[in-house]
């Protein structure tokens, strides 16, 4: 399953997300993360989540069944090697 978590926090607050989703996703710029996992992995995700989340906090999670159903374009400077496609 390929999962795109993004959240939206108080800055005191964005190094609770970021070392929660380290864990198990790849950090793609600031508050962004993707990956391939299992169900079960996810279920854990969004149950760490909800142990930390507070009202100002704003969480979205993107899922699909296989990450070869989604397609993205990067669009002028990436630090990624090869990340310039369709």
């Amino acid at each position: 399953m390929f999962v795109l978590v993004t959240y939206d926090v108080p800055a005191e607050r964005t190094h609770i997300y970021r070392k929660l989703l380290r864990k198990r996703l790849e950090h793609l710029q600031q508050s962004v993360f993707y990956g391939d996992i299992t169900e079960g992995q996810l279920v854990g995700i969004k149950q760490e989540i909800e142990s930390v989340l507070i009202e100002e906090d704003s969480i979205y999670i993107f899922e699909a069944d296989i990450s070869a159903a989604v397609r993205h374009t990067v669009l002028g400077d990436s630090d990624e090697p090869g990340s310039r496609f369709t």
